[in-house]
């Protein structure tokens, strides 16, 4: 990739990974996992490609420009931000080095980071509005490149936030994100009665939590394990059917084209690299539930704990604080 330098990790194929880790059992009903990137570019290097995430989640850019696709405009952002789950690809630019952390939001923990429904949210971002928590994610994430200090501070600032939210998780999101993830191709109304409720309140619970209709999240799902497949992230004894949960090569065609507006043969050929980063996150979180004694086979060599190359912010290309965008508090979606 020339000047693009992955700090973080990196695939076997050469992509560009995050550093990730499963939160402390105290976190993990409200937090799917946290994570680090840093990706060493020019400071005026640009940086076109889209997201596609399956749950919310806060990120804290703290070097480069983030901007965002709206109505055929990039518009800019700047500090803390919370995306809403996407069901479609979500048009993200950065300019200069690609420096953030944060974490993914669970949907049964939806509320302790949100007064709106994650549907007011969905395929939306919203910057967190100055204030407490605004400065205390700041500051867990005001010195990425030392990554424990980081995830620690992170969780620091996670958990004193839940105290004063004092939400409680659904347990309803919490079984159906279960299934979803380990058996996406189950028939909605076969959840609902074995949950023991109507489809019309599972379809509530559902869009209230994940932002999308529970038909949505299974489909979404579908295609996310059948993309990490292509992109060389299949977890060990989870992932071998995913092909197979497709009827036919038409079927396969007509979701791709409809979550990421490709075929499945353009998605292979496209360089992804904010799309893949995020897609390895989530395969991580599978194979830490699924196979967790089974190492990450993905990972390029050496990698099984990827660290990071010790290297000064001032060095990547912006000094510390990053952009001087002004902040915005209306939620933004993309056209």
């Amino acid at each position: 990739m020339g000047s693009f330098i992955p700090r973080t990790g990196t695939s076997r194929d050469g992509a560009p990974l995050s550093l990730s880790r499963t939160p402390p059992d105290d976190l993990a009903p409200f937090v799917a996992r946290f994570f680090v990137t840093i990706f060493d570019r020019p400071s005026d290097a640009v940086l076109e490609d889209f997201l596609l995430h399956e749950t919310a989640y806060i990120r804290v850019p703290v070097i480069g420009q983030w901007s965002t696709m709206i109505d055929g405009a990039w518009r800019d952002y700047e500090g803390p931000m919370l995306f809403g789950a996407q069901q479609r690809r979500f048009p993200v630019r950065c300019v200069g080095p690609i420096v953030a952390a944060g974490f993914a939001i669970r949907p049964a923990g939806w509320f302790g980071f949100s007064d709106a429904t994650a549907d007011e949210l969905a395929d939306r971002l919203v910057p967190i509005v100055p204030g407490r928590w605004n400065e205390a994610l700041r500051w867990a994430c005001d010195d990425v490149l030392d990554q424990e200090q980081t995830f620690a501070r992170l969780h620091q600032v996670v958990r004193e936030h839940l105290v004063v939210r004092a939400v409680t998780p659904d347990m309803i999101s919490a079984r159906f994100e279960r299934i979803a993830r380990v058996d996406p191709t189950r028939p909605v109304t076969e959840i609902a009665a074995e949950f023991g409720i109507s489809g019309r309140r599972l379809d509530r619970a559902v869009r209230q939590h994940f932002g999308h209709l529970p038909k949505t999240v299974m489909r979404r799902s579908r295609f996310l394990d059948m993309a990490a497949v292509m992109r060389g992230l299949a977890v060990p004894t989870a992932d071998e059917l995913a092909e197979l949960r497709f009827y036919d090569a038409s079927h396969l065609n007509r979701e791709f084209r409809e979550f990421v507006g490709m075929t499945p043969a353009q998605f292979r050929r496209t360089p992804t690299p904010l799309l893949t980063p995020g897609l390895e996150v989530r395969q991580q979180r599978k194979r830490a539930d699924l196979a967790p004694h089974a190492p990450a086979p993905w990972l390029a060599d050496g990698q099984t704990a990827p660290t990071l190359v010790e290297m000064p912010i001032r060095e990547m290309g912006m000094p510390p604080g990053g952009s001087a965008v002004a902040e915005t508090q209306s939620a933004a979606r993309p056209r």
